[in-house]
């Protein structure tokens, strides 16, 4: 529709409301009229309009945001050589309702890296990941400082306080005694002593060598290579086997590249023979001429016996060297003439060897 014709059409009713006037017919108001022509003019852009128009309507849905802690809050590497490290790790939770994105981790502190992670990095809703913070001092001295965990979820870094201390390196092997003692040991048995080795520094401590001199000495459990970390300890076992009689003296040595090194052990100790025993026999020389005595020996009363010796004893003694400790032997003795006639045997006498 245009304007015009409205306009047209709004002259037309008015002349034919002078009309009805004068009909006697029922008036229009020119107020009325008035209203009617702006609410066509209202509509009167809408060339084509054919029905009542649609309302249209959308909705948006908010999802929620990302939320993320770290912790712990605070990291103490206590003291740390120099050279040495010390690693903890963080752990990253996101605790909101949609997914996060880490963009940077770092730490400015001195003598800090971090590993274990590969950014960005997505932890999704309810989700943690983890990363390690290494501190591996190049100078003594105190750290401070902290890492900074940066992600599309804030616009404020999440932190954690480092703390830790760097100390000049020692290197220090202590024993936990100077000397071992062994006392008196039978030949041919041993005797085994131990003297524990701690590494009282900061620093690795590798051996480089173990030696025991002396006779009859001998170590073993700890040899070349072996590295102690600090605080670390090892067993060394020292063995004396005497094979002579008599006192004997030796020591141990430990190198290795402790500041205090060779760490040094003394030994001492004495050989002593078995106990040995024997039974001494003697009688009355037989009044008639012989050419000597024979020996018999056995551990039943009255015999069997069994002679000791090959030959003829010419002496009216004789010492048995063959007997045990704990047994008790019998014994006789028969005189033997020259054409070696025998005589009757002599009254049993016995011995009883004590223990040991």
């Amino acid at each position: 529709m245009r304007t015009s014709n409205m306009y047209d059409s709004f002259r037309n009713t008015a002349k034919r409301a002078e009309n009805a006037r004068s009909a006697g017919k029922k008036a229009i108001s020119v107020a009325t009229l008035l209203l009617l022509f702006f609410a066509i003019l209202t509509i009167s852009g809408c060339t084509g309009l054919t029905g009542a128009p649609k309302a249209s309507s959308s909705t948006t849905s908010s999802t929620g945001s990302g939320t993320i802690s770290v912790a712990p809050s605070s990291i103490k590497f206590g003291s740390v050589s120099l050279g040495g490290t010390a690693s903890q790790s963080v752990t990253i939770t996101n605790s909101g309702t949609s997914n996060a994105t880490i963009t940077s981790a770092a730490s400015t502190a001195a003598g800090v890296t971090i590993t274990g992670i590969s950014l960005p990095l997505t932890i999704d809703a309810g989700k943690q990941a983890t990363f390690n913070v290494i501190f591996t001092p190049k100078t003594a001295g105190a750290l401070s400082g902290n890492v900074s965990v940066v992600s599309d979820a804030s616009s404020t870094p999440s932190t954690v306080s480092l703390s830790g201390v760097g100390t000049a390196a020692t290197a220090l092997l202590t024993t936990s005694t100077n000397s071992l003692s062994f006392g008196t040991i039978t030949i041919g048995k041993s005797s085994v002593l131990s003297v524990t080795l701690t590494n009282a520094g900061n620093s690795n401590i590798t051996v480089s060598k173990v030696t025991a001199s002396g006779a009859g000495y001998t170590e073993s459990g700890v040899s070349a290579g072996l590295v102690l970390t600090p605080g670390q300890s090892a067993t060394l076992d020292e063995t004396f086997l005497p094979t002579t009689a008599g006192s004997a003296s030796g020591s141990v040595t430990v190198a290795s590249n402790a500041t205090n090194s060779p760490a040094s052990i003394s030994l001492s100790g004495a050989g002593t023979q078995t106990a040995t025993h024997s039974v001494s026999l003697s009688w009355t020389p037989s009044t008639s001429v012989v050419s000597g005595y024979e020996v018999f020996r056995s551990q039943v009363s009255g015999g069997p016996y069994t002679k000791l010796d090959s030959s003829t004893v010419s002496a009216d003694s004789y010492v048995d060297n063959t007997v045990q400790a704990g047994q008790t032997y019998y014994y006789v003795v028969a005189s033997v003439t020259s054409a070696g006639v025998a005589s009757a045997d002599s009254a049993q006498a016995s011995a009883t060897i004590p223990t040991p």
